[in-house]
């Protein structure tokens, strides 16, 4: 069993500064979060970033999918100035960035792996391989993906690594899933969630995860019913409210 925070900071601080960039990590750490949760992709050199979608274009200035676009081009991309101007030319980071930044404050992570589809096997060996050189021993570090294959090569690449079944709903199978991919932790959106299914959840041993998780009263209820971490978007207002 891993040992987690009430409050996991979803992409960084991702309300008030670009999600899963080194300003939001940074600002998400000086706020007092201790894990941050990031998405991360690969180039088409197999370099790991940080980027949730598929595509560029929502949170960069780049365009087409960020799998067909090389590290050369990645690097010369403004993936700020779309959530304000004060962050404009901050940098698409690489995974070898972000574990300068989580080193220097400490940060443990949720990486999740987010592969473009038919991509899980080098995407997952790309991230396993910096993870493997990179990666301080002194820090948590917990990996989760929708992809059952990604989780699967993860199993294979990285053993010791603790896993976390993610899923949006809870499916009937979350037993043999999470078995089968001897995972610590299961992650779902509260939203799906009850206090029936987060109790089964916990009766298995498992660690139980929400996102995303912005209001600090279904927090509490979460909390209530058995729900070891939740992800979100505004982690130093989380932590004032919950206390």
């Amino acid at each position: 069993m891993i040992a987690l925070p009430r409050i996991i900071a979803h992409r960084g601080e991702s309300a008030l500064a670009p999600e899963n960039t080194l300003a939001a990590i940074q600002l998400a750490a000086t706020g007092g979060a201790s894990w941050i949760e990031v998405d991360v992709n690969i180039s088409s050199d197999n370099i790991p970033y940080l980027h949730h979608d598929d595509g560029l274009e929502r949170c960069t200035n780049g365009d087409g999918y960020l799998v067909s676009r090389s590290s050369e081009y990645l690097d010369t991309l403004d993936a700020g100035s779309w959530k304000d101007p004060v962050y404009a030319g901050e940098p698409l980071p690489t995974l070898s960035a972000t574990i300068a930044v989580l080193k220097h404050y400490g940060l443990g992570l949720n990486l999740e792996i987010k592969p473009t589809a038919g991509w899980e096997k080098p995407t997952t060996k790309a991230i396993c391989d910096v993870i493997k050189a990179e990666w301080p021993a002194e820090l948590p570090l917990l990996i989760s993906s929708f992809s059952p294959e990604a989780l699967g090569h993860a199993q294979t690449g990285l053993p010791d690594v603790a896993r976390g079944y993610l899923v949006s709903a809870i499916p009937p199978d979350w037993r043999e899933k999470s078995a089968a991919l001897d995972c610590v932790s299961v992650h779902c959106s509260q939203e799906l969630l009850t206090a029936e299914k987060a109790a089964d959840i916990k009766n298995e041993g498992l660690s139980l995860l929400c996102f995303t998780v912005n209001d600090s009263e279904r927090a509490k209820t979460l909390f209530s019913w058995g729900v070891d971490s939740v992800f979100t978007d505004i982690p130093t207002d989380m932590q004032a409210a919950l206390g």
